[in-house]
């Protein structure tokens, strides 16, 4: 169940609106003709079920990502906020299309039961249940026109079933095998991972009284045995932790305590009395009772957690290319009016040069201090690696995560309330916290 749940995190990745973040890396021409756009339609989705977005649904969807930015009116064509309610409108009728266009693709689709069902859990996990449902839909209004109807969480839930539905067929639920040989090497690749830092299991007391310690000092040099080390532990240390157990600490490793205290545990040899020590929380005595040397864990006793790593990596990966497949295709087929394209549409214009002096035919007008600085190395998509996990075993390479623009939360909208996520146009990404009661049900 654990691993399923975090199969379906990771999907999240793939479906839905937070897929906007993205789409600029995977921007492509079309690749099956540019076809023309039928009046009254703003955008056109060739494969999709129902592939133009007309004029009534995007001023649907214009309302609603008004509503979303917590807007009771329409802005004025000439108001920047315009354009960012108007890409967000489209962006959501785009990638609804797409979901359905996939699914229809792969002969995916939700009954009846499955999407009353998904209608049944917005409304008892993101609006607080029925009276809470009724609020959200008796306030959702924009220019005095409902935003939101009982239609459009619906179809909300509609989707929500299909992405589900989609999910599963797009990403196995087995985990893959791992042959052996790929777990040794991975192992031989990591080895720094499984090494186990030398420890000592030390007797320590400690006391903010430095005469204290000196008594207890003159009774250990008279007798460090065990048995003495318990009654001077318990009559004069301070430490609470260790003071009913002869001041002894276990499997202490380098850089676990305090300077000063730390310095004379690892300079000290086995049964060596070392003290007074002078430390921030007071003063220290101290003798080593064990020396356990630096050790590289078996092979056998981490084969099982180098296999479910692995797994993980290769489902990652897997997620991965789907996502940037999924975008490919979907992108490719999808065309918008010139006055409204976005990143979404593949009539999308190319991304500014950014760099004007590597072609040939540049160089006549380029300005020699650009010529003496050159380019700017280009800025890539980072993996998130672990400490000493890059590699090229197979299931090692880290998910890239998609690189785009993050809000902070004192630049979230006004009136929301906590925890709400906004549906459709610019909606939240998926798989986020529920929304607190009268906030948009979250989008698939």
């Amino acid at each position: 169940m654990q691993r399923q749940e975090k199969r379906k995190r990771l999907v999240a990745l793939v479906l839905g609106v937070a897929l906007v973040v993205a789409f600029g890396a995977f921007v492509i021409s079309g690749d099956i003709g540019d076809p023309s756009i039928p009046d009254g339609d703003v955008a056109y989705v060739d494969g999709a079920p129902e592939p133009g977005v007309g004029e009534e649904e995007f001023q649907r969807n214009l309302r609603q990502a008004a509503f979303n930015l917590q807007l009771r009116e329409l802005p004025p064509e000439e108001d920047p906020q315009f354009e960012q309610v108007q890409q967000s409108a489209l962006s959501n009728s785009i990638q609804s299309r797409w979901v359905r266009g996939e699914a229809a693709d792969r002969g995916i689709t939700a009954s009846e039961r499955e999407v009353e069902d998904a209608f049944d859990s917005i409304i008892e996990e993101q609006l607080g249940g029925q009276k809470g449902y009724e609020r959200f839909l008796s306030r959702s209004e924009v220019d005095g026109e409902p935003a939101f109807d009982e239609q459009a969480v619906r179809d909300v839930a509609e989707l929500t079933a299909i992405s589900d539905k989609l999910q599963t067929d797009a990403v196995p639920e087995q985990a893959p095998d791992i042959p052996d040989e790929d777990v040794e090497l991975f192992y031989e690749a990591n080895e720094s991972q499984f090494e186990q830092p030398e420890s000592r299991n030390v007797r320590v007391i400690l006391n903010t009284n430095a005469g204290k310690i000196d008594e207890a000092l003159t009774e250990l040099r008279a007798d460090n045995s065990a048995e003495n080390w318990e009654t001077v532990a318990k009559k004069y240390s301070t430490d609470e932790a260790t003071k009913n157990d002869g001041g002894l600490r276990q499997s202490v490793v380098q850089g676990q305590n305090e300077p000063t205290l730390d310095e004379a545990i690892f300079l000290a040899g086995t049964g060596e009395l070392v003290g007074p020590i002078e430390g921030q929380s007071g003063s220290y005595i101290a003798q080593v009772e064990e020396i356990i040397p630096a050790q590289v864990t078996p092979l056998e006793d981490v084969r099982d957690q180098i296999v479910q790593t692995m797994q993980q990596g290769i489902s990652t990966q897997a997620i991965t290319d789907f996502r940037n497949d999924f975008i490919a295709k979907w992108t490719a087929r999808t065309f918008c009016a010139e006055d409204l394209v976005v990143d979404l549409c593949a009539n999308a214009p190319d991304p500014p040069d950014a760099c004007t002096i590597d072609d040939e035919s540049e160089l006549d007008q380029a300005d020699p201090a650009l010529l003496d600085a050159g380019c700017p190395a280009p800025v890539l998509p980072r993996n998130v690696v672990d400490p000493g996990t890059a590699g090229v075993v197979p299931g090692q390479q880290p998910v890239t995560l998609p690189q785009g623009p993050f809000k902070p939360a004192a630049e979230q909208p006004e009136g929301l309330p906590p925890g709400a996520q906004p549906l459709g146009p610019g909606g939240a990404p998926p798989g986020g916290p529920p929304g607190a009661e009268g906030a948009p049900p979250t989008g698939p």
